[in-house]
């Protein structure tokens, strides 16, 4: 469809490809992103492997239509954590130790007790990983755990950002973001027609041919098994093309009444 700005999410982690752990966080990162109108074109889910992380990255980087690109989940302290040490070889920019970084993990170790239960304030392996950056890194806060949220200069006005996978953690970290970095973008209108026992293939044609005269409208079908009911859900930047393929439906579709 051609639409600017445009956004993409990459998932990593084993947990989620093995089925051990569903993916909440592409669902609810997509809502926001549609609701700031920068919607996600794709979303890729990767394993816990060095160069898939970096393929996927460098992929979805060389595509410009893509403005913000989200990178979620492998930013912990054990070796299985990979996202830092990829966004590094994916964006060629070297590891460097943050020690502004450590700090704040000292600082929260306290706050939180955590320097107390351990007898030191002292960093681990762990945390020194968890402050070992790629050096064009731009940190974004992370108010609700230790492994800071990452921002990427690509180009003018396109960015590329590394969330925790923690579900809390990834929501805190995108507030941020969208404070910063998604600001000036246009959220699609969205209308829908509810049909009480309709089949979707009465409303073939009428989709097919609205496709092609609002190629800038998205249209689609959503049964609803529970409820026995269909939604036909139109969206789109333009507010007079949605309401005029939501009345196109109305029109030309007539053996079957929406309710509500």
């Amino acid at each position: 469809m051609g639409r600017v700005p445009q956004s993409s999410i990459i998932v990593v982690g084993n947990e989620i490809l093995r089925g051990f752990t569903v993916d909440t966080n592409s669902n609810w990162l997509a809502g926001r992103l549609f609701q700031c109108g920068y919607p996600v074109r794709t979303i890729t889910t990767i394993g816990d492997v060095d160069a898939d992380i970096v393929s996927a990255i460098q992929d979805d980087v060389q595509r410009p239509e893509l403005s913000r690109i989200f990178v979620c989940g492998g930013l912990g302290p054990t070796p299985d954590d990979r996202t830092y040490v990829a966004l590094g070889r994916a964006l060629e920019q070297r590891l460097v130790y943050r020690r502004d970084v450590g700090a704040q993990m000292q600082n929260l170790m306290f706050i939180r007790n955590l320097a107390a239960r351990r007898g030191t304030a002292e960093l681990n392996a762990g945390n020194r990983r968890m402050a070992t950056l790629p050096e064009g890194a731009i940190l974004v806060r992370n108010g609700a755990g230790m492994a800071p949220g990452l921002a990427f200069e690509l180009e003018q006005d396109r960015y590329l950002f590394a969330l925790p996978g923690v579900p809390h953690e990834l929501r805190a970290v995108y507030d941020d973001i969208e404070v910063r970095y998604l600001g000036g973008g246009q959220a699609d209108v969205v209308r829908e027609l509810h049909y009480r026992l309709a089949p979707e293939s009465m409303f073939h044609d009428v989709m097919r041919d609205l496709e092609r005269e609002y190629p800038d409208v998205s249209l689609g079908s959503y049964p609803q098994t529970e409820t026995r009911e269909l939604i036909l859900r139109a969206s789109g930047p333009n507010p007079e093309q949605v309401e005029a393929v939501i009345s196109a439906i109305r029109e030309r579709v007539t053996q079957y009444a929406p309710i509500g």
